[in-house]
């Protein structure tokens, strides 16, 4: 413990006690310092203990010379006549009975410098009796001084051991405060860190997903497209529909793009045939796909969720569907998320039945069997989002239509294409009164009635 880490001042006593206490003091650790009552207090450095005798003769000048101001006003107010109005003798009153205690006015000069000091009076018996309650408020305590040596030195001895104690605390406080503010920052900076790290992985997952996704669609027959979008933003708006939160909404995502992995190793004969002309063996074959897709997702082991889902996202509420034949709360509601945009996609895309649907088409089928297969209330949000996407350019709601049926300004949802695979009029074109009589000429021509899609507002 270093001595000069506590500080002690000695003001107000005569040059015999001053020593006295000095002799006292010096042997202990702490650093003795003395004033006067016109020191510059802020010179001085913090003090941890003060140790005032208002008995000096200092003290004794002071309370003289604001004696003699007080009596000098008291003259000055019996020469003037004035009225109560001008002049109220009670307030006069009690300035000058403020200004009475020079002492205590010092006190807390030293306090403003000193904050965390503590001051104690030493005093004879009868001055310290005779301070006020606001006066007393100021001292950590009294000592009866002068008083027996050997007492004043146990006493003072103590009140050092105290400061000691209090302050080998104080810098322990310090130090742990210390490691502690460094062990946040360094926690704070290894938390950045693990951060970066995670969202670098994250998005790397999410990349590596999407190459798996894009060469399951390859594999299929299909190409990435802005249809591909705007099925992706429909199953995230279905999915903030129904309160999912942003992990519950990640795992569907990540379930939606991996849903076909098991397909990957099936014959082109079972992927290139819509389901309904499968045959019985061949569907078999067909409905073990979500349990390859669950066996081969759980190797990976952040896929776990995602996995699940994709496994039971072929299981319909009555219990007809596969691979376990799941019924009702059986069924995660994710899954039954994935369950109605997936058969929606099917229905559209024509992996389904024989022909493509058109949106209108395939809205009909899910809600006709909405209360059998599917859930009530997530066909319903389907149904209501869709239209809200097409009218904002990020999806499609269109409807299956004769060319007969086809008027000018009409916008083609889909490319028209031939029996035979011909490209006949590509996706976007707006009919004129021209190509939808040049069209109907070539369906008598081909002996072909075409499949046209309409873009509806």
């Amino acid at each position: 413990m270093n001595k000069f880490d506590l500080h002690a001042l000695i003001i107000g006593f005569t040059q015999e006690h001053s020593k006295q206490l000095t002799d006292i003091l010096s042997p202990l650790a702490i650093n003795v310092h003395y004033c006067q009552v016109d020191t510059d207090l802020t010179a001085l450095p913090k003090m941890h203990m003060i140790l005032l005798g208002p008995q000096s003769d200092e003290f004794a000048k002071l309370r003289q010379i604001d004696s003699a101001n007080a009596n000098l006003l008291t003259i000055e107010v019996d020469e003037l006549t004035l009225n109560d109005a001008d002049f109220d003798i009670s307030d006069q009153s009690e300035n000058v009975a403020e200004s009475e205690d020079p002492l205590s006015d010092f006190v807390k000069q030293i306090l403003i410098s000193s904050p965390y000091g503590l001051v104690y009076l030493l005093s004879p018996e009868d001055r310290i009796l005779s301070l006020s309650k606001q006066q007393q408020a100021l001292y950590r305590d009294f000592i009866i001084f002068p008083v027996n040596h050997v007492f004043l030195e146990k006493r003072l001895v103590r009140i050092v051991n105290d400061l000691q104690e209090k302050f080998v605390q104080l810098v322990k406080k310090r130090r742990l405060k210390k490691r502690l503010e460094e062990s946040d920052n360094e926690s704070t900076r290894l938390k950045n860190h693990l951060n970066s790290a995670l969202h670098t992985t994250k998005e790397s997952n999410k990349h590596l997903i999407r190459m798996l996704s894009n060469q399951v669609f390859a594999r299929m027959g299909q190409r990435a497209s802005g249809r591909n979008q705007q099925l992706n933003l429909l199953l995230l708006e279905i999915a903030k529909a129904c309160d999912f939160n942003e992990e519950e909404i990640h795992d569907l995502t990540n379930a939606w793009h991996l849903r076909n992995i098991g397909k990957m190793g099936f014959s082109d004969q079972i992927l290139q045939t819509p389901y309904i002309l499968l045959s019985i063996e061949e569907q078999r074959t067909f409905n073990c796909h979500p349990t390859l897709s669950h066996a081969a997702m759980m190797i990976v082991r952040p896929l776990d969720k995602a996995a699940k889902i994709v496994l039971q996202h072929k299981e319909y509420i009555d219990g007809t569907g596969y691979p376990e034949g799941l019924k009702g709360d059986q069924i995660s509601l994710q899954a039954k998320v994935l369950a109605v945009v997936n058969d929606y996609t099917e229905l559209v895309s024509g992996r389904y039945s024989n022909r493509a649907f058109s949106t209108v088409e395939a809205l009909a089928y899910l809600d006709n069997y909405a209360t059998e297969k599917y859930d009530d209330e997530i066909v319903n949000k389907l149904v209501k989002i869709l239209p809200e996407l097409s009218k904002e350019g990020k999806g499609k709601y269109d409807l299956l239509v004769a060319s007969a049926d086809l008027k000018v300004g009409m916008l083609l949802s889909r490319d028209l294409i031939s029996a035979d695979g011909m490209l006949l009029l590509s996706e976007g074109l707006r009919f004129d009164s021209a190509t939808i009589s040049r069209l109907q000429e070539m369906e008598m021509n081909l002996q072909e009635r075409f499949k046209i899609f309409i873009l509806q507002k």
